[in-house]
C-alpha cells in the first residue's frame, strides 16, 4: 500500500506542476490586443531596424515591426509590414519616419500624423494600408551634406582669393 501513496503523489505532483507550468505560460503571454497590419513604404536606408523592432505613435509604444523586405514590383522600395494595436486612430495623413532610442541608437518606426488628411487610413482590395516613411532629419543631413560642403568650399575659395563682395 505504501508503494501506492508514493506513486499516487508523485503523479499528483507532476499533475499540479504541469498545471502551474501552463499558468505561468498563460500569464507570461499576456493578453493578445486586437491588431492590424499595416505596411511602411521607403526609398531611404532604414539601417538599424529589424524584425520585432518597436513601432510607436507620437511617442507611445503600439506595436512592432513583422518583417521588411524589398518591394517585388520596385525594388527601389522596401516595405515594412508593421503590426500595431486597433484603436490607434491611424489616417490618410499619418507619416513614419525612422527614429533611434536614447544613448543606445536601437531603431524603431516613429508613427506621426500630419494633420493632412483626417479620412481613417483602411485596406482597400485585401491589400494592406501603406503609409510613407519620410526621411528623418539624419536623411535628410546626409543627403544635403555634400551640397553645403561645396558651398562652403566655394566660399572659403572666393574669401581666400580676396573676390568675395559684400
Amino acid at each position: 500500500m505504501e508503494n501506492k501513496s508514493h506513486a499516487f503523489v508523485a503523479g499528483l505532483f507532476a499533475l499540479l506542476l504541469g498545471a502551474a507550468a501552463i499558468a505561468a505560460l498563460i500569464w507570461l503571454r499576456g493578453t493578445q490586443d486586437n491588431l492590424r497590419e499595416y505596411v511602411v513604404v521607403t526609398k531611404f536606408s532604414i539601417g538599424g531596424l529589424n524584425p520585432e523592432a518597436q513601432v510607436r505613435y507620437r511617442g507611445i509604444r503600439v506595436g512592432k515591426v513583422m518583417d521588411i523586405r524589398l518591394d517585388p514590383n520596385d525594388p527601389s522600395d522596401i516595405l515594412i509590414r508593421i503590426s500595431i494595436a486597433d484603436n490607434i486612430p491611424l489616417t490618410k495623413g499619418t507619416i513614419a519616419k525612422l527614429a533611434s532610442q536614447g544613448v543606445t541608437g536601437i531603431a524603431h518606426v516613429l508613427l506621426l500624423d500630419s494633420g493632412r488628411n483626417n479620412e481613417p487610413l483602411v485596406a482597400r482590395d485585401g491589400k494592406l494600408p501603406r503609409i510613407v516613411m519620410v526621411p528623418s532629419l539624419l536623411d535628410e543631413m546626409t543627403e544635403s551634406g555634400p551640397a553645403v560642403l561645396h558651398q562652403a568650399q566655394e566660399v572659403m575659395a572666393a574669401i581666400s582669393e580676396g573676390t568675395m563682395t559684400r
